[in-house]
């Protein structure tokens, strides 16, 4: 079986097991539990005040687990709002299996809603924050080959451990990050929060401020670079994307705006040059964290392509 597309191949086949466990594993891995030493004291010493509070405690996380949206899970690119993915499955792939253990299924139809997540370029493991993809496209042959176009909405990221599903689908509790804010504090092991306090997802310092002033230049200059150098891979690619991504965001409206970044230059189908930073700004914890990746981002592309040859 096998995924033609430009992005990343299709996970080798995995035994039933492991199967199950692909996603879990690789989203997100629980630290040990901490246990008491003998030097503790008993339990039976905890007052019932103390156990009155763990209750509410353990209510309102129930609470609040219950009420998030629960999204079937792919890995395949981490992707930002408006990106459109057009995925080619071969007739000996019904399934249409992506990564990890993750799939379309065979009875997939347009308007259906997964969680998409990207893996992390160094090392490769899955992201914990991702966009919801709609199917937007669909088109099968009698020989069984399909054509799937994906376009990306609302970021997200997930809470607490993703799960399967009653017919063994991948699938996660995810609480969506407004378009305006970065992804604040991370809910999985591995974060990034701040110490003794709660990062605000929606602040943007003075300097992240100027930052962002700067992109619309930025924008301009990469492209008139990107065309000049002759890095389009096929005809007309840069209208293409823009007008996947539509017209570019005002600077007063930051975190849009380093989305909108983030997709022009690191975009699909891929032109590949600048580094991939969409991982990076969809685990920003702030507005301010996702200009400076994407400030970064386009400033690298824009050194790159000044020193590369003209064709």
């Amino acid at each position: 079986m096998s995924l033609t597309r430009a992005a990343p191949a299709r996970a080798p086949a995995r035994s039933a097991p492991e199967h199950r466990r692909g996603v879990a594993r690789g989203l997100t891995r629980r630290a040990p539990l901490a246990r008491a030493s003998s030097d503790d004291g008993d339990a039976s010493s905890i007052s019932p005040v103390d156990l009155r509070v763990l209750q509410e405690r353990i209510e309102t996380i129930r609470a609040r687990e219950a009420s998030l949206d629960v999204l079937r899970i792919l890995v395949l690119d981490a992707s930002v709002p408006k990106q459109v993915l057009p995925l080619q499955f071969d007739g000996d792939n019904p399934a249409r299996e992506l990564n990890a253990g993750t799939r379309l299924g065979e009875n997939v139809g347009l308007g259906d809603a997964f969680g998409m997540l990207g893996q992390a370029p160094s090392n490769g493991q899955i992201l914990p924050n991702g966009v919801e993809v709609v199917v937007t496209r669909l088109m099968t042959k009698p020989s069984g080959e399909a054509l799937v176009e994906l376009t990306a909405s609302r970021r997200f990221k997930i809470i607490g451990s993703p799960f399967e599903d009653e017919n063994g689908v991948p699938s996660a509790r995810v609480e969506w990050i407004d378009e305006s804010e970065g992804a604040g504090e991370q809910m999985v092991q591995g974060s990034t929060t701040s110490e003794g306090g709660t990062v605000d997802p929606s602040s943007c310092d003075d300097e992240a401020k100027a930052l962002a002033m700067e992109l619309p230049g930025l924008v301009d200059e990469w492209r008139a670079l990107v065309i000049s150098r002759k890095r389009e891979r096929q005809p007309d690619q840069l209208k293409l994307i823009m007008s996947h991504l539509g017209p570019m965001p005002s600077i007063d409206r930051p975190a849009e705006l380093a989305c909108w970044v983030a997709g022009l230059i690191n975009p699909i189908p891929a032109l590949g040059v600048a580094y991939e930073i969409r991982p990076a700004l969809l685990c920003s914890p702030t507005v301010g964290d996702m200009i400076r990746v994407s400030h970064r981002g386009i400033s690298l592309s824009i050194e790159n392509l000044r020193n590369s040859p003209q064709v």
